[in-house]
């Protein structure tokens, strides 16, 4: 199994993986980030090199690319990895962006991700694909040593699963950020009514089925009491994601 790895990037992404796999008992070689500052400070916290210079790293059986989508090209264009095994950490990015090497592969967690935040990997299913049997037996022994849910794909993109993640993650918290404004101190009494909402969904046939609230009443005087209190880009929002219940409710 790849035991020297070289993390490219210094992200949460970067600063989780090199973390746990430091943890496990890999040889981290090597930070590569083009904010070297960075690179330095998670390379000190896994006992490893850093570097800005992305076309001169040093040798490693398996180098990381744990940055943004975007970046993913760029870092592939200048990695000289020899028959290392490459990987990429995104789940909108075909595992194709990588077939300049000769054993490449996804590695792609899904979870969010804070640098300070500890995260159980052992419970965050990680997602993997590569481009031949044994590169993906390879990668399979790598994600185990961070999950208890390895999950292997056919070659090419997780492009729903990640959207899935984004509704599910992102846009959320973008919506408690909104409840956060309209509660204010009170925002910490939520809490139950979410840790309820998120059970009941997941314990569900579909978590259509287990909707409550105004909009699937059709409750018009409550929503245009609430839509009243808010500003016009979130009462817009409001009436959108009122519109998308009721829809749902009345199709199923």
């Amino acid at each position: 199994m790849s035991k020297k790895v070289t993390i490219i990037g210094s992200g949460n992404v970067a600063t989780q993986l090199a973390t746990a796999l430091y943890a496990k008992g890999c040889v981290i070689v090597e930070i590569g980030s083009r904010t070297l500052a960075h690179a330095r400070k998670l390379a000190q916290a896994v006992n490893a090199h850093a570097t800005g210079n992305l076309r001169e790293l040093l040798p490693a059986d398996s180098y990381i690319i744990a940055v943004t989508d975007a970046a993913i090209p760029e870092v592939a264009e200048k990695l000289n990895a020899g028959s290392a095994l490459v990987v990429h950490t995104s789940g909108s990015t075909n595992i194709s962006a990588l077939n300049k090497f000769a054993r490449y592969g996804v590695l792609y967690p899904l979870q969010t991700f804070t640098r300070q935040r500890p995260v159980d990997w052992h419970v965050v299913p990680v997602f993997i694909m590569a481009n031949t049997g044994e590169t993906l037996q390879e990668l399979q022994n790598m994600a185990a040593l961070l999950s208890g849910t390895v999950i292997p794909m056919p070659p090419g993109d997780l492009v729903h699963l990640h959207t899935a993640g984004v509704f599910a993650n992102n846009f959320v918290n973008g919506l408690l950020g909104i409840a956060k404004d309209l509660a204010g101190e009170q925002f910490h009494l939520l809490y139950p009514l979410v840790r309820e909402t998120l059970e009941k969904a997941f314990a569900a046939a579909h978590p259509r089925d287990v909707q409550t609230g105004p909009a699937v009443r059709n409750d018009v005087g409550t929503m245009a009491k609430q839509r009243a209190i808010l500003p016009p880009a979130q009462q817009q929002l409001y009436a959108q994601i009122s519109s998308l219940i009721a829809q749902n409710k009345s199709t199923h």
